[in-house]
């Protein structure tokens, strides 16, 4: 099954919500948002994605397999002159369709990007737990540049994270 990766248009919005429902439904997964505080709206969910496109320091990246959204990258960054070379990034990946490439397709996707829109630093969160996404990370160049001790707290427990960066 070929999977393509390409930015996300305003028509996948739905789609898009039907994917995050279906990642917040996972018992155990590794976002520090509750599927509670997720529920935006088809019109949201458009808007988000019309605002990346509207800035360019700014992607939404969408992995496709089989006409289905199997992952997804954005990245971010700042409207202040001084912040505009970087970008903060989150990714996910749909339960089945890890260990699979979709998680490299779409940072390749993104660095990429990343160097022809200008921006000279990637920056992102992982939780310290998340070894697997930890060493996906290293192998792209991203360097951990410190610890967040007690930085979420999630069913009752407080958990690190790491603030990693890729400078380009």
């Amino acid at each position: 099954m070929p999977l393509t990766v390409r930015e996300a248009e305003v028509g996948d919005a739905r789609g898009m919500l039907r994917y995050a429902g279906a990642l917040f439904a996972e018992e155990g997964l590794d976002l520090p948002v509750a599927p509670s505080e997720f529920q935006l709206t088809l019109d949201e969910e458009e808007t988000v994605v019309d605002d990346h496109h509207s800035r360019p320091n700014a992607v939404f990246l969408l992995a496709i397999r089989d006409e289905e959204i199997v992952g997804m990258l954005n990245c971010h960054g700042s409207s202040r002159q001084a912040l505009r070379h970087s970008c903060e990034m989150g990714i996910s990946v749909a339960k089945g369709h890890r260990s699979q490439g979709v998680g490299q397709a779409l940072l390749h996707a993104m660095v990429d990007w990343a160097k022809s829109a200008g921006i000279r630093r990637i920056e992102l969160k992982v939780y310290a737990r998340n070894g697997r996404a930890i060493d996906l990370y290293r192998s792209f160049g991203f360097e951990a540049e410190g610890r967040r001790r007690r930085a979420i707290h999630q069913d009752g427990e407080f958990l690190d994270d790491i603030v990693m960066s890729l400078l380009l």
